[in-house]
């Protein structure tokens, strides 16, 4: 259960905003609620690395490969499209789409190979001549058992300088799930319900 609550909402927003026809990033971000690791509460460090590729104008295309997954022994992997719909306007945000698939697969064992489908939308302020930007939206991933649909509510904030970025996320992870008797302790439940979680990441343009 735990690496579905984290592949809700892994690592942070894959393309905040369109990166460009021709252009690529790659990138690594961490994300997980908090829990406690090796006796410190913190949030879980499930990492994530990923490539992004703007197909056109308006739409980016990202492939990530889950490191911690793989230290653990497995493989996990995403691959998705982000759609920006429209840009700001005044004060109606940019708003954007983004679908992906997650695979997972513990290592010679081809009856673990598990696919789920991952959508989240999200709208974007930009900040400061479109430099920083402020976004806001969910995450929702399904998965073959109840609760079938997963959601993760985030708050992010993105910061660029030159080819680098740098992008924090607060999320609260299912939201609508009771985690009170949760093998993992959860230290942010509000109401024992998900948990919340916070989410770093680091970019280069070329």
């Amino acid at each position: 259960m735990i690496i579905i609550f984290l592949g809700s909402g892994c690592g942070t927003i894959a393309s905040v905003r369109p990166i460009g026809k021709g252009n690529s990033s790659l990138s690594l971000s961490s994300a997980g609620p908090v829990a406690p690791v090796f006796g410190i509460d913190m949030p879980i460090p499930y990492a994530v690395l990923r490539y992004r590729h703007g197909l056109n104008d308006n739409t980016d295309f990202h492939c990530g490969l889950h490191a911690t997954m793989l230290y653990l022994g497995n493989i996990g992997i995403d691959v998705g499209l982000t759609k920006h719909l429209f840009r700001q306007s005044g004060w109606r945000p940019a708003l954007a789409f983004e679908a992906s698939i997650y695979a997972f697969y513990h290592l010679n064992e081809v009856s673990s190979i598990r696919a789920f489908p991952e959508a989240a939308v999200f709208a974007r302020y930009d900040l400061l001549g479109d430099r920083h930007a402020i976004y806001f939206g969910s995450h929702v991933l399904a998965q073959y058992t109840n609760p079938y649909i997963i959601i993760a509510p985030f708050l992010g904030f993105d910061f660029n300088i030159g080819h680098f970025g740098l992008n924090l996320e607060g999320k609260w992870y299912a939201p609508t799930e009771d985690t009170k008797y949760r093998v993992v302790d959860y230290k942010i439940k509000p109401f024992n319900q998900g948990a919340v979680g916070f989410a770093w990441g680091v970019s280069y343009q070329f």
